[in-house]
């Protein structure tokens, strides 16, 4: 018998979200272990949002996945009441970009796709209502950029929070964990199925056996197999997002949580998030790829703040000196590239991977001509080897859905529990916990490093 009938490794949004899952069935002897903190890594890095991804309708293949996000959107407003909230938006017509009409369409499908989401449905505005709505526009330069917006609602959320709450509910149900916990060695079980697993923490170094294994690490999913001696079959992207938080002091005659958020165009055509978050106000996010060395340590680069602040001039009345920005930070995407005319194939482990797993060609290292803003940022689930699963990409919004997928395929090789409850509120225990642990509900600052 082994110790556990699932290891989960990995303590953001994903690794909770599968212990979370397999607690609320039942499922005795799961357990996570993460390297730093809940939380600590991309997971509490977003933008902040809980959307259906808009921009994602341009491309056909990706409605599936904004249908889900949509159906996700819904459910984690009812279960999350307060931390995660109702959003509207604006969406200006900017000149020479989208037409009105296209716009339009788009918000059509998007309002269709999310039924009743318990949101209201999108509308035209037209330049004082706009203003109305998003007082911190430049009239001068909007004037000049836009014609008019539409009105549409989403959601934003309190990411860090959702993520300890899950943690904290998943304890409540049976699920344990270890915090400042790193796994050393992962070796398959010879005579039965299963693996033996090092850790290593501040008692010291153990070992414990493991029937199934999840590996819910982001950035470091393929960089872990290589070290477990397994040969990734998914290559990975990693695409810094760098955002800027302004005090109120930045726009001091408006307050944030008396305005919508807005989508500004950047000179470039590319557009950012404008949102107020946390009684500040949050710009974001950047697409850059990382060069070949471990993501950790992450810090915004000169070139992306300056971005964001040309973002922030080019529309907004907003004084971006130094004195005004309470932090910056950044989170790193793994997308995963899947090409089925080109499978990434490799049959064994050289040397030189282990050595340095973020400049083998497990990783891109560069974007190799593909455009990363169009990316999907659907969630892949790949059984590595038999009984190891890695989650790769995905979104905040989906991980509840994306998490109850892997828990059903564990909860099959097991042969044992329920149907997931992390769809209703008894499964999270948010009244209990308030009065309990009142701290975790507290978000942290983004700026300790990954």
């Amino acid at each position: 018998m082994t110790d556990l009938e699932v290891l989960i490794v990995g303590g953001g949004c994903h690794g909770v979200g599968v212990l979370h899952d397999l607690a609320s069935r039942r499922i005795d002897r799961v357990h996570l272990v993460e390297e730093k903190t809940l939380a600590s890594g991309t997971s509490s890095r977003s933008t902040k949002l809980v959307h259906g991804g808009l921009r994602y309708l341009e491309h056909f293949g990706q409605w599936p996945l904004v249908h889900e996000a949509l159906s996700e959107r819904a459910l984690l407003l009812r279960l999350l009441k307060g931390l995660v909230q109702p959003l509207p938006f604006i969406l200006p017509v900017f000149k020479g970009d989208r037409p009105a009409w296209m716009l339009r369409a788009g918000l059509f499908i998007y309002d269709s796709m999310a039924g009743d989401g318990g949101l209201p449905k999108s509308r035209r505005l037209d330049r004082e209502e706009m203003y109305l709505a998003a007082p911190y526009l430049d009239r001068q330069r909007m004037d000049q950029q836009s014609d008019g917006a539409f009105l549409y609602y989403d959601a934003q959320m309190l990411d860090d929070v959702i993520c300890r709450v899950a943690a904290a509910a998943a304890k409540k149900l049976g699920g344990t964990l270890e915090e400042n916990t790193a796994v050393l060695k992962v070796v398959p079980l010879s005579k039965t199925q299963g693996f033996k697993v090092t850790l290593k923490n501040e008692s010291g170094v153990r070992e414990v056996t493991t029937r199934v294994i999840v590996n819910a690490t982001g950035a470091w999913n393929n960089a872990n197999l290589i070290r477990w001696g397994i040969v990734p079959k998914i290559r990975c992207l990693l695409n810094q997002g760098s955002h800027i938080v302004f005090k109120t002091s930045a726009i001091p005659e408006i307050k944030p949580g008396e305005s919508a958020a807005c989508l500004l165009q950047n000179k470039d055509g590319r557009v950012v998030f404008f949102i107020p978050w946390n009684g500040k106000w949050l710009l974001g996010t950047t697409e850059t790829v990382l060069p070949a060395h471990e993501p950790r340590g992450l810090k915004p680069t000169e070139q992306e703040i300056q971005y964001l602040i040309d973002a922030a001039q080019f529309s907004l009345k907003i004084n971006t000196a130094a004195e005004h920005i309470e932090e910056t930070f950044a989170g790193v995407r793994t997308m995963p590239i899947v090409d089925k005319h080109q499978p990434f194939k490799q049959k064994s482990l050289p040397t030189a991977w282990s050595e340095n797993p973020f400049a083998s060609p497990a990783y891109l290292q560069s974007n190799e001509g593909l455009n990363v803003s169009s990316l999907s940022r659907e969630t892949i689930i790949d059984e590595s080897v038999p009984g190891l699963f890695s989650i790769y990409g995905g979104k905040w919004t989906t991980y509840r859905a994306e998490c109850e997928k892997v828990a059903s395929r564990i909860a099959k090789i097991l042969q044992r529990g329920g149907q997931s409850t992390t769809c209703v509120s008894e499964s999270w225990f948010i009244q209990d916990l308030l009065a309990e642990q009142p701290h975790i509900f507290t978000t942290s600052a983004a700026t300790r490093a990954i």
